[in-house]
């Protein structure tokens, strides 16, 4: 009876405790009727702590609820940082009174020190809507921004040049398998208005070991290396050329070796500056492609001096209803223009009506280009454990999910506790 009995104690101490917190001075996490009604969308792995940081608005969990959609999108700068573009887009009585900020984040910033800026620009963007809401609400603005922005380029020591290495494994053991896996790269990137430099190489090596219990262990292979660069001028706010020198080799595409070069084209309908928001290119690329092939392939070919070109299409867009992506791709060679590939893909994330929102991703691809398969009949190992390239006419895969969401339109509260439990 001692263990029910502590129990029972234990919750009696809860509901003092609970009473003693419900009779307590209303705190910031309440709602208030003449804050200002904000929705968070964008960096969601720091809405904890905006919410913290700025207690004097309420969060709801509705854009169409809202006085003010605070839309935070990101694009990676030349010097391996972010530009993070925060947009304020006023609704209900605030309509059309919109409004953006650049906070620029260095690459070198912690964690800390990124959301801290976003947070204080945040505040700064804020302060003309809730002076309209509240003009005797007091407020004090943290205005200490750690990130460095627009850095002049003759007083950087490396010219621009971003430099990343890496090296990674890891190894999972059972009492009957084995697996190892080893990979590195390297990248190197510069980019400016004019020119945008991009180099990487890596290879990666994975290894498995199955004991099937009779004496019989099974090892399998799998590895490659790559190496890629990329050239780009910009001519304009629409038009930018450039080129792709590539090497491939893979023991599961069956490459010993794969060298192509293309020069490439691009068009952008909407102003390269506005692409935070929207982006809309088509761009065309052709070349040669030299490979050098494992085993011979279903063409009777070891190596062979091939020419293809690719058209691409790509459109995206974030606003205040969600965000939509779509992609058009399609692949020949020109020996023999039977031997092609066309590819779809699509991802929304649209905020439907008040509470309602649908997400969703496809991606569609009609393959015939398959040059590289080997000859002669895969055994059951390679076709269970996907160790080599098979023929196929196409590749599908998609997701897809519709939510609704009711009751209170508030979400300003921040508890942490047991985030871990499971």
């Amino acid at each position: 009876m001692k263990f029910p009995l502590c129990i029972i104690v234990l919750l009696c101490c809860t509901f003092s405790l609970s009473a003693q917190q419900t009779e307590s001075p209303v705190t910031s996490d309440s709602i208030n009727n003449n804050f200002l009604n904000v929705y968070l969308d964008g960096v969601y792995q720091y809405h904890e702590y905006i919410k913290t940081e700025i207690p004097y608005v309420n969060y709801v969990r509705d854009r169409f609820l809202a006085d003010v959609h605070l839309l935070i999108t990101g694009q990676t700068t030349g010097s391996g940082g972010t530009d993070y573009a925060i947009l304020f887009l006023g609704q209900l009585s605030y309509a059309g009174k919109n409004d953006t900020l650049h906070f620029f984040d260095n690459t070198n910033n912690t964690d800390d020190e990124r959301r801290s800026g976003i947070v204080s620009y945040m505040k700064m963007g804020l302060m003309p809507y809730i002076a309209k809401k509240n003009t005797n609400f007091p407020v004090s603005i943290a205005s200490n921004i750690s990130a460095t922005t627009n850095e002049k380029q003759e007083d950087d020591k490396w010219n621009g040049w971003v430099f990343n290495v890496g090296g990674y494994g890891n190894l999972s053991l059972t009492s009957n398998s084995e697996y190892y896996n080893l990979s590195g790269d390297l990248s190197i990137d510069k980019i400016t208005e004019e020119w945008k430099l991009s180099f990487s190489l890596g290879s990666y090596y994975n290894t498995s070991n199955f004991d099937f219990g009779d004496g019989n262990i099974y090892r399998s292979f799998n590895n490659g290396t790559y190496a890629t660069g990329l050239i780009v001028n910009s001519l304009n706010e629409h038009w930018s050329v450039g080129g792709y020198v590539d090497y491939f080799s893979s023991t599961y595409s069956n490459y010993d070796a794969d060298f192509s070069l293309f020069p490439a084209i691009e068009y952008n309908v909407f102003p390269y500056s506005k692409s935070n928001t929207k982006l809309l290119t088509i761009s065309y690329k052709a070349g040669p492609d030299y490979a050098i092939y494992t085993d011979t392939t279903v063409f009777n070919k070891k190596e062979e001096l091939l020419f293809r070109e690719r058209l691409e299409v790509e459109l995206s867009l974030i606003q205040k209803w969600g965000s939509v992506s779509f992609g058009l791709n399609g692949t020949n060679y020109f020996h023999d223009f039977s031997k092609n590939s066309a590819g779809l893909s699509a991802s929304i994330n649209w905020s439907i009506v008040e509470g309602l929102s649908f997400n969703t991703f496809f991606n569609y691809n009609l393959i015939n280009d398959q040059l590289n398969l080997p000859k002669g009949e895969l055994t059951d190992e390679e076709i269970l454990l996907q160790l080599t390239e098979r023929q196929t006419d196409f590749s599908f895969y998609t997701y897809f999910g519709l939510t609704y969401t009711f009751g209170s339109i508030y979400n300003n509260v921040v508890n942490p506790r047991f985030n871990n439990s499971f």
